[in-house]
């Protein structure tokens, strides 16, 4: 909500300059009053993957449609390409999971989840059948833009190449890369991942959170990186990100296992960003960067 009161904006940042010492809240809790003070400077709905799949999935006319059974995302470009959802909330013979681009998402931090699509719009979407559940196929563009098409969404990923061609170059599911193991150039291991920090109306891999290696003696410290500072490794299952060390953790923002910070802060995000040397896919204002020609081709380069 916009301030319209020039008196009531000074008092909140100085009340917020004052209460720097507050620990930060867990990432899935009820906002507190200084994030609502500030909420033109918050980058979405930011929450942890393992908080959003299993959760209830409503339409647009409030039926029930089924429960977020994972997630499907690029690293490489940070970006979500859909949602699984299955149809009977409970897995079982002759259930079905449909594909869900994640633009159609409109809130997704109550216990419910909200899809701007009646039940008969979702009962026609692409189905996401074991033929696809596969490394493989996941990494494909076509079945990607099959989903995007049928819910009529932007092609984001479109640039000199057709967008129903090639693959996408570091494809994950949110319930398999916990623990994916990260390494350095050296071929050390630094660190495994946590979890993953996702917007999924926006559409975003926020953060990639790591627990460092027992050898690095870095306590009950976490990590957050952007997703596009880890790149895939030459096994095909492990995650690099070629400068990590013990002395990069050292000075990286980082927080405990039993305090997790507000990912939605546009000031926590851009730390980790800026020292990683990443760019931000958004403003210090929360909004969206435009996807821009370059990022496209970097992160949807023509094959040959």
């Amino acid at each position: 909500m916009k301030k319209t009161i020039n008196l009531a904006a000074s008092l909140m940042a100085a009340i917020t300059v004052a209460s720097v010492a507050v620990p930060a809240r867990a990432a899935d809790q009820t906002t507190t009053s200084s994030d609502q003070s500030d909420k033109s400077k918050r980058i979405g709905e930011a929450q942890r993957a393992d908080k959003l799949i299993g959760k209830q999935v409503r339409s647009s006319d409030n039926q029930k449609l089924g429960k977020i059974d994972d997630v499907v995302f690029d690293l490489e470009s940070g970006r979500i390409l859909y949602a699984i959802v299955g149809s009977g909330g409970v897995l079982g013979a002759g259930e079905k999971k449909f594909a869900i681009a994640p633009g159609l998402f409109t809130e997704t931090r109550g216990n419910d989840v909200h899809l701007n699509v009646d039940k008969e719009k979702f009962n026609g979407a692409p189905e996401y059948t074991k033929d696809i559940d596969k490394a493989v196929e996941r990494n494909k563009a076509a079945f990607v833009h099959k989903v995007y098409q049928y819910f009529g969404q932007n092609f984001w990923w479109q640039g000199t190449t057709a967008p129903d061609a090639g693959t996408f170059n570091n494809v994950h599911k949110a319930s398999e890369i916990d623990g994916t193991k990260v390494m350095n150039s050296s071929n050390q291991d630094m660190a495994k991942v946590d979890t993953v920090i996702l917007d999924l109306p926006a559409g975003r891999v926020v953060y990639v959170i790591l627990s460092p290696d027992r050898s690095l003696d870095l306590g009950n410290n976490l990590y957050a990186l952007p997703p596009n500072a880890l790149t895939l490794g030459s096994d095909q299952k492990s995650l690099v990100s070629g400068d990590l060390s013990k002395e990069k953790f050292a000075s990286a923002p980082h927080f405990t296992k039993d305090n997790w910070p507000d990912f939605a802060s546009t000031s926590w995000a851009s730390q980790v960003y800026q020292y990683y040397g990443k760019q931000p896919y958004f403003d210090t204002s929360g909004s969206l960067q435009p996807t821009s020609e370059r990022e496209k081709e970097r992160v949807y380069p023509q094959k040959k």
